[in-house]
């Protein structure tokens, strides 16, 4: 019977106890309050302060540079004045808005809404925050501000503070006006939503324990054979297409000259070895064997002198075509031979040659020149690197006069001139 009585007194009075509304009040000590008017209002403020604890906790802020607590969440009213008491004016600055914030942000750790009593002159200086920041954390929090001005007070900003939180202006703060501060308190009191109830256990009864789930039936992986089955098939399809492609795709045809067998090379389109026995071509310095010419009918030796001329011989200047080499290599200056008339002349690094180049790129004996009835021939001697002539591989070919060879990164140009006969 007493837990009975017991549990319904504690059902009246918890409410009763959520129902207390806690108040913040927020004092301006910034220099801007005109002196007698801040001693005023400490007068103001403990003539309100039996009102205010009726309804719940009281705490007491005061801000200039920076939002202090003065005196933390209390009932007990000496606690307060003492605190009332200590405001002084200092500071250079004015954080209004780092106040409220601060304030609203204790007032949601004591649970119910409650009322923010600030007096200023509304002006905000240096806070972090900005008035829109303050106010929709109040809004959620239905945290109300009932603003007091002070000095020269900003009555738009403070008027405007009080409508975005749902609290009252309730003027400017005149000698002994505790009245209208508290009657102002009492209205945004009033109008503040009532506190969400307490939430209560639920005592659910016990149901039967649930029968196991069933087991889910076994991972039926046989589309994944039948894919990989697929795939091992498309795999073996490939393959033996490319097979088929690759056998029945022929390898070029190498072609053999038809006279002594030897397999030509892709560039060539005659026998080289063919061609220089026709040429009858021998080695450097040696004279190559030419028909005899046939006789010639007995003349008169007088019918092939000239008669006698009245310019003397040394006047005359004889000329002939000599044929001559320049050798360009890299940034060298370029170098002319003067071929021997007759003869066959070779080029490459080794000295044995007729004309000897140090350069790596150049075989030992790279390639020849031979004169052959009246005409040139350029003759490759199996050389590493090859022997172009005007951009073309070759083994074996006529040369004329302006034709370029290339060999290694050697650059022979080859001309006829006209040259004076010593």
């Amino acid at each position: 019977m007493r837990a009975r009585w017991l549990v319904l007194g504690m059902l009246v009075i918890f409410p009763l106890l959520a129902q207390a509304t806690p108040t913040a009040i927020l004092v301006d000590t910034s220099r801007s309050i005109p002196l007698a008017q801040f001693e005023a209002l400490k007068g103001s403020l403990e003539a309100a302060l039996p009102d205010l604890v009726s309804k719940g906790p009281v705490a007491l802020y005061a801000f200039n540079d920076e939002p202090v607590k003065l005196v933390d969440y209390t009932t007990d009213q000496g606690a307060l004045r003492e605190g009332i008491q200590k405001l002084a004016e200092g500071g250079r600055f004015t954080l209004l808005y780092d106040c409220l914030f601060t304030a609203e942000k204790d007032m949601a750790a004591q649970g119910p809404p409650g009322v923010i009593l600030l007096l200023t002159d509304g002006r905000d200086e240096n806070s972090a925050v900005t008035l829109e920041d303050f106010a929709a954390r109040a809004s959620e929090a239905h945290v109300a501000v009932v603003s007091v001005g002070l000095g020269a007070a900003d009555e738009k900003s403070l008027r405007r503070l009080a409508v975005l939180t749902g609290g009252r202006y309730a003027g400017l703060l005149g000698k002994g006006d505790a009245a209208s501060l508290v009657s102002a308190w009492r209205d945004t009191e009033a109008a503040l939503p009532p506190p969400p109830p307490p939430k209560t256990a639920v005592i659910q009864k016990s149901q039967p324990a649930a029968a196991p789930p069933i087991p889910p039936p076994p991972a039926d992986h046989s589309g994944l054979w039948i894919l990989a089955v697929v795939f091992l098939a498309g795999f073996a399809i490939v393959v033996v297409v490319l097979v088929v492609l690759l056998r029945r795709t022929k390898p070029p045809e190498a072609r053999v000259c038809e006279t002594c067998g030897r397999a030509l090379q892709a560039w060539e389109a005659q026998c080289p070895d063919c061609l220089a026995s026709e040429l009858a071509i021998t080695k450097p310095g040696v004279d190559p064997q030419t028909p005899a010419a046939p006789p010639l009918p007995e003349i008169d030796p007088a019918l092939l002198r000239k008669g006698p001329s009245s310019e003397a011989l040394e006047h005359t200047l004889v000329l002939d075509e000599v044929p001559v080499l320049v050798l360009r290599r890299g940034n060298n200056p370029p170098r002319m031979f003067q071929l021997p008339p007759g003869q066959v002349v070779s080029i490459g690094r080794d000295k044995v040659n007729t004309i000897s180049v140090a350069d790596q790129t150049l075989s030992a004996q790279h390639f020849r020149i031979v004169q052959k009835e009246g005409k040139f021939y350029l003759v490759d001697l199996q050389s590493t690197n090859g022997t172009y002539l005007d951009n073309a591989r070759v083994t074996l070919a006529e040369l004329g006069s302006g034709a370029v060879i290339r060999a290694g990164q050697c650059e022979f140009a080859f001309r006829l001139e006209m040259k004076k006969l010593s």
